[in-house]
Protein backbone atom coordinates (compact mmCIF):
# COMPACT_ATOMS: atom_id res chain seq x y z
CA UNK A 1 0.00 0.00 0.00
CA UNK A 2 3.07 2.70 0.76
CA UNK A 3 4.61 2.01 -2.53
CA UNK A 4 1.11 2.74 -4.53
CA UNK A 5 1.06 5.84 -2.37
CA UNK A 6 4.91 6.88 -3.05
CA UNK A 7 4.15 6.09 -6.54
CA UNK A 8 0.63 8.55 -7.15
CA UNK A 9 2.24 11.35 -4.90
CA UNK A 10 5.83 11.31 -7.42
CA UNK A 11 3.30 10.90 -10.38
CA UNK A 12 1.54 13.93 -9.27
CA UNK A 13 5.08 16.19 -8.48
CA UNK A 14 5.94 14.97 -11.71
CA UNK A 15 2.91 15.84 -13.48
CA UNK A 16 2.73 19.13 -12.14
CA UNK A 17 6.71 20.14 -13.18
CA UNK A 18 5.76 19.41 -16.94
CA UNK A 19 2.59 21.01 -16.73
CA UNK A 20 2.24 24.06 -18.96
CA UNK A 21 1.12 27.68 -18.02
CA UNK A 22 -0.37 29.93 -20.48
CA UNK A 23 -2.11 33.53 -20.04
CA UNK A 24 -2.65 36.63 -21.81
CA UNK A 25 -1.01 40.10 -21.35
CA UNK A 26 -2.03 43.81 -21.58
CA UNK A 27 1.06 46.18 -20.77
CA UNK A 28 1.15 49.48 -21.32
CA UNK A 29 4.04 52.16 -20.63
CA UNK A 30 6.02 54.96 -21.65
CA UNK A 31 9.96 54.78 -22.63
CA UNK A 32 12.68 56.79 -24.29
CA UNK A 33 14.91 55.98 -27.29
CA UNK A 34 18.20 57.21 -28.11
CA UNK A 35 18.00 57.91 -31.87
CA UNK A 36 20.83 57.85 -34.53
CA UNK A 37 19.38 59.08 -37.68
CA UNK A 38 21.05 59.15 -41.73
CA UNK A 39 18.67 61.63 -43.62
CA UNK A 40 18.95 61.73 -47.51
CA UNK A 41 16.07 64.27 -47.37
CA UNK A 42 12.56 64.79 -48.28
CA UNK A 43 11.12 62.17 -45.52
CA UNK A 44 14.18 59.56 -46.73
CA UNK A 45 16.09 58.40 -43.93
CA UNK A 46 17.42 55.46 -41.71
CA UNK A 47 17.04 55.39 -37.79
CA UNK A 48 18.34 52.98 -35.56
CA UNK A 49 17.22 53.36 -31.54
CA UNK A 50 18.04 51.82 -28.28
CA UNK A 51 16.21 52.42 -25.18
CA UNK A 52 14.00 51.31 -22.46
CA UNK A 53 10.46 51.20 -21.20
CA UNK A 54 8.46 50.58 -18.18
CA UNK A 55 5.45 48.41 -18.68
CA UNK A 56 2.78 47.60 -16.62
CA UNK A 57 -0.41 45.33 -17.06
CA UNK A 58 -4.45 45.21 -17.06
CA UNK A 59 -4.00 42.08 -14.74
CA UNK A 60 -1.81 42.83 -12.05
CA UNK A 61 -1.31 38.81 -11.52
CA UNK A 62 0.74 38.78 -15.39
CA UNK A 63 4.08 38.08 -15.49
CA UNK A 64 4.62 41.19 -17.40
CA UNK A 65 3.26 43.45 -14.44
CA UNK A 66 5.53 46.25 -13.36
CA UNK A 67 8.49 44.84 -16.10
CA UNK A 68 10.92 46.99 -17.85
CA UNK A 69 12.02 46.47 -21.41
CA UNK A 70 14.79 47.58 -22.82
CA UNK A 71 15.11 47.40 -27.15
CA UNK A 72 17.07 47.64 -30.04
CA UNK A 73 15.33 48.20 -33.47
CA UNK A 74 15.79 50.17 -36.60
CA UNK A 75 14.18 51.33 -39.70
CA UNK A 76 13.96 52.73 -42.79
CA UNK A 77 11.75 55.74 -43.79
CA UNK A 78 10.81 56.75 -47.33
CA UNK A 79 8.69 59.52 -47.99
CA UNK A 80 7.90 59.06 -44.11
CA UNK A 81 6.91 56.08 -44.10
CA UNK A 82 8.18 53.03 -43.26
CA UNK A 83 7.36 48.81 -43.57
CA UNK A 84 10.22 47.74 -42.08
CA UNK A 85 10.71 48.28 -38.46
CA UNK A 86 12.91 45.19 -37.15
CA UNK A 87 14.34 45.14 -33.63
CA UNK A 88 14.62 42.60 -30.34
CA UNK A 89 13.41 43.15 -26.96
CA UNK A 90 14.69 42.19 -23.32
CA UNK A 91 11.68 42.06 -20.72
CA UNK A 92 13.26 42.39 -17.37
CA UNK A 93 10.23 41.20 -15.03
CA UNK A 94 9.73 41.87 -11.10
CA UNK A 95 10.69 38.30 -10.66
CA UNK A 96 14.24 38.75 -11.85
CA UNK A 97 13.51 36.40 -14.74
CA UNK A 98 13.64 37.92 -18.57
CA UNK A 99 11.81 37.14 -21.63
CA UNK A 100 12.78 38.08 -25.16
CA UNK A 101 10.69 39.19 -27.99
CA UNK A 102 11.39 39.89 -32.03
CA UNK A 103 9.27 42.10 -33.48
CA UNK A 104 8.00 44.31 -37.12
CA UNK A 105 5.69 46.79 -38.20
CA UNK A 106 5.35 49.69 -39.87
CA UNK A 107 4.02 53.74 -39.34
CA UNK A 108 4.93 56.81 -39.72
CA UNK A 109 7.66 58.97 -38.53
CA UNK A 110 7.41 61.32 -36.12
CA UNK A 111 3.83 59.77 -35.33
CA UNK A 112 3.94 56.10 -34.50
CA UNK A 113 3.55 52.39 -35.83
CA UNK A 114 2.25 49.45 -34.83
CA UNK A 115 3.14 45.82 -35.66
CA UNK A 116 3.21 42.15 -34.46
CA UNK A 117 6.04 39.76 -32.25
CA UNK A 118 7.20 36.82 -31.06
CA UNK A 119 7.95 35.25 -28.00
CA UNK A 120 11.56 33.57 -28.85
CA UNK A 121 12.51 32.55 -25.10
CA UNK A 122 13.66 33.48 -21.45
CA UNK A 123 15.31 32.92 -18.18
CA UNK A 124 14.75 30.38 -15.24
CA UNK A 125 11.27 28.86 -15.25
CA UNK A 126 10.76 31.07 -19.04
CA UNK A 127 13.08 29.32 -20.42
CA UNK A 128 10.47 27.54 -22.75
CA UNK A 129 8.45 30.24 -23.20
CA UNK A 130 6.86 31.32 -26.32
CA UNK A 131 4.10 33.10 -27.78
CA UNK A 132 2.35 36.09 -29.96
CA UNK A 133 1.41 39.45 -29.75
CA UNK A 134 0.55 43.16 -30.82
CA UNK A 135 2.47 46.46 -30.31
CA UNK A 136 1.52 49.96 -30.93
CA UNK A 137 3.29 53.27 -29.93
CA UNK A 138 2.15 56.74 -30.41
CA UNK A 139 5.26 58.84 -30.23
CA UNK A 140 5.73 61.98 -27.97
CA UNK A 141 7.65 65.26 -28.88
CA UNK A 142 11.50 64.99 -26.78
CA UNK A 143 14.77 66.23 -26.43
CA UNK A 144 17.07 65.76 -30.07
CA UNK A 145 18.66 62.82 -30.05
CA UNK A 146 15.24 60.86 -28.60
CA UNK A 147 12.52 59.84 -29.25
CA UNK A 148 10.17 59.09 -26.15
CA UNK A 149 6.69 57.13 -26.90
CA UNK A 150 3.94 55.23 -25.26
CA UNK A 151 3.97 51.88 -26.07
CA UNK A 152 1.37 49.25 -25.77
CA UNK A 153 1.64 45.60 -26.03
CA UNK A 154 -0.99 42.73 -25.37
CA UNK A 155 -0.64 38.77 -26.81
CA UNK A 156 -0.77 35.53 -25.37
CA UNK A 157 2.22 33.12 -23.88
CA UNK A 158 2.71 29.47 -23.06
CA UNK A 159 5.25 28.28 -20.28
Amino acid sequence: MKKFILTIVFTLIAFNSFAETSGKFNTSGMGSWEVNVMSAGKGNMSITYDGSAGLTDSNPESIFNKSTMHCIGGLTLQAGKFEDETGMCTFYLIDGEKVFIQYKGKGTGGVGGSGSFIIVGGTGKYENISGTGFSSRQNLKSQPGYASSINQMNGEFTY
